[in-house]
Formats: structure tokens, sequence, C-alpha cells
């Protein structure tokens, strides 16, 4: 079976016709071994904790570029390359995979990536970018589209020209002050303050407790997203230190972001931005209210009309791919906010949604028809069980659509979380 490799530093999306699963892109060097994401360790947990021990700019870099000494033996970032993609070769039994990649990398790194991908075994039968893959997906009309990457260390921005039903890549540009990394910084930092000025205590003074604060991100954004304010609990010696952020304080810190995003959207008919994951897929808040279209490039993209653009010709660097005939788009009416300052905010795109068909957490995808949610030790969990119970919990309040509180109904890109349990559960669409 041919799998679909869709590359962010962030967040590794591993893509058939069946089923989705995610790997981040930590490398944690514990020990003598390398772990990833791909089991119940995750790296993620450490990285506060064993700063010096984790490494997550070897997917963005995709380069040669020396990294620490290790007991693991490895030397370069492209060694680590290797590392993950042979663990996901044996995980997932991977024999043929096309290669979805960020507008960022250039005839060297993939060059270096086709190399990487036979040393590992695995028979590489489509190249394709992943910004023209997403714009090709929408349907839109003809016209100057910028398709905004966020990525963990960096957001990598693609001018995509649609013209007669074919999306093609264009100028590229990279925006080292905009990445993941970068704004958990400024969260982390800010609830530094936060809880400095309301409980005297420093979470970031101690490794621990800047872990357990980091842990947290994803539910403080889960929170304000449904109320307007998160409370938020620190443990250190046997002492429980607590504060409280509210939607404005949240979105004051990611305002530098979003505005420096928002910028990019001047110059285009429409733009669409990808969060890839960021902070456990929650909607940022201060990123969306801008109106870019959240668009999700995985979710109803169709393996085999990936693998049919490329096996004509070969391993060709796909820049350029017929819109798909499925997607239709609408541009939603502006807010008040939009038409104050007409100049300066970005025209919406958003995408008409459709079905869906899964619904994944911790990389494991299951059918919605065969999916069960549990609530067990504070978290909640998704299993393959015998009491389908999704919608019924939909129904009668005990689960939330975070995105959109008021509906019940799943749609593709949503994400699923409950005041009953810590953790988040995203709807999918698999064709």
């Amino acid at each position: 079976m041919v799998e679909v490799l869709h590359i962010n530093d962030n967040n590794l999306l591993l893509q058939n016709d069946q089923r989705i699963a995610a790997s981040q892109g930590y490398a944690w060097f514990k020990g003598g071994e390398v772990v990833f994401d791909l089991g119940d360790e995750k790296p993620v947990k450490a990285c506060r904790l064993s700063p010096q021990e984790m490494n997550n700019r070897y997917w963005q870099q995709c380069e040669q570029s020396a990294i620490p000494a290790n007991a693991a033996g490895m030397r370069h970032a492209a060694d680590l390359v290797w590392k993950h993609l042979s663990a996901l070769k044996q995980r997932f039994n991977l024999e043929q995979v096309v290669l979805v990649v960020p507008s960022h990398y250039r005839e060297a790194n993939l060059k270096l990536l086709l190399g990487v991908a036979k040393a590992c075994g695995l028979e590489v039968v489509g190249l394709i970018n992943k910004a023209v893959v997403a714009l090709a997906n929408t349907g839109a009309a003809d016209g100057q589209y910028c398709h905004i990457d966020v990525q963990l260390h960096q957001t990598v921005c693609s001018n995509i020209t649609i013209d007669n039903g074919l999306a093609k890549l264009g100028d590229v540009d990279v925006l080292s002050d905009v990445g993941i990394h970068l704004m958990q910084e400024a969260l982390l930092k800010g609830l530094q303050s936060n809880f400095i000025q309301n409980d005297r205590f420093d979470p970031l003074h101690d490794a621990a407790t800047e872990q357990q604060l980091f842990d947290q991100l994803a539910s403080i954004a889960n929170n304000i997203a449904k109320s307007g304010k998160a409370s938020i609990a620190l443990e250190h010696q046997s002492r429980l230190h607590n504060s409280v952020i509210d939607d404005k304080e949240w979105r004051a810190l990611l305002s530098p972001f979003s505005n420096r995003l928002a910028s990019k959207a001047n110059a285009v008919d429409q733009c669409f931005i990808d969060l890839n994951a960021a902070f456990e897929s929650v909607n940022l808040g201060a990123l969306i209210e801008h109106g870019f279209g959240d668009l999700n490039s995985i979710s109803s993209i169709s393996t085999n009309s990936l693998i049919q653009a490329d096996l004509n010709q070969g391993i060709v660097y796909k820049t350029d791919l017929p819109l798909a005939a499925k997607v239709n788009s609408t541009v939603s009416a502006p807010t008040t906010a939009q038409t104050s300052s007409p100049k300066t905010e970005p025209k919406l795109k958003t995408i008409e949604t459709v079905r869906a068909t899964h619904v994944l957490q911790a990389g494991k995808a299951l059918p919605i028809e065969r999916a069960e949610v549990q609530f067990s030790n504070g978290m909640l969990n998704l299993v393959d069980g015998d009491n389908i119970n999704i919608q019924e919990l939909l129904d009668n309040g005990r689960l939330t659509v975070l995105n959109d509180p008021g509906r019940t109904k799943l749609e593709p890109n949503d994400r699923l979380g409950s005041d009953l349990a810590d953790g988040v559960v995203s709807a999918i669409q698999v064709l």
C-alpha cells in the first residue's frame, strides 16, 4: 500500500486511504537510544526536563548540518531524518511513499531526502509541494493566494497562482520570527509574569514546574476558547501554586505573531493558514481572529490523486497540480472589525465542510462508527469499543466542539474536548 508522508517539523502526518497517523518531530537522546513520538514515550513530555537531550530541528533543516555529540552515534540532522524514517517504516510496515514537502526545501534538501528514503528501504513514488497540495484541494477560483505553513521554528509563506484550474507555486518567503516554538516561549514567559504577580512564584525557575506549565498550554488554550479564561495549577515541593489567565492576556501574548502573519495577506486575494497541530490542534484564537481560513491540508485529500500526479513522470518535484473537483469554496462576509480597516485585514477564505469519517487522538485514528470515548483518571481516551458514544456525548454536552461550541454535528478538523477530563480528540475525513 502506498502511504503519503506530509512533512512538518512540528507534526509529521502519515496517510493512506484507511487511516492517518501523527508523529511529532522531536528526537530524544535517551541513553544510547533515540526515542521518537511513535509509542507510549513522548519526547515532548521531557523537552523542558532534559533540553540538552532533545533535537527538534532535523526535519526543518533536512541537511548534513552537525549536531552535538551523543551516545546514539547520530552526527548530522540527516542521521536523525534517516532514524525517524526508519522507525516509521518499521512501525507502519512502509514500502512505497509519496513525500509532501514544505516550500522551503530546495534542491539539495530534496536530493538528500530522496537519498535517505532510499537508504531506509523506502520506494518514493511521488514528491509534491505541500502548499500546492493544500491550495489545489480548495477548488478555489483563479487568482493569487498565500499558503502560510506555521512550523516549529519558522513560518513558510508560499504564493500560489491558480489559473485555468491549475495551482502553481510562486515566490516563497520564510519568516524566522514566527513559529510554534517562539509562540510557546512567549506564552511561557507571559505565564511566568502572571504567576510572579499573582502568586509570587516563578514557574520557570525549576525544570519540573516549567514542564508542567508547558504540558498545560493545550488545556489552557482549550479553556480560554470555551470560557474566556483558564485556571492553572502547578505543584512544587508539595505545595500547589495557582493563577488565572484571561482571553485578553492570552491574545496580547500572541498578537505579535498574528499581526506579523496578517501583514502577509495584503498582496493576495485570499490567505490560508495551516497551524500543523500547534498546541494539539487547539484553535489559537489570536491567530484565527485575523480571518485566515483554518486549512488542514490532510483531511480531504485522496491518496490516489496524489500518486497519479507523479507516477507518469517518475520522481519529479511537482510544484503545480490541477484543482480537486469535489471541494467547493465560499468567501465569508467580513466582520465588523474587518470592515473598519479593510486595507490591513486579510480577506477571508473558508472551506465548505464535508462529513467527518474518523476521529484521531495521539496518532491513532478510528472510524466514528467504531469509536468510543472514555473518561478515566481525569483523561479523555479514544478506544475501539462497543459503546459507540461520540454523538451521544455531543448531544448531552459531555463533549464539546472546541472550535464551535454551539454545534453538535461533527465536521472535518473539529477538535473535541470535555470539562470532565483533559485531552483532545480531532475529527478528520479519510476518503
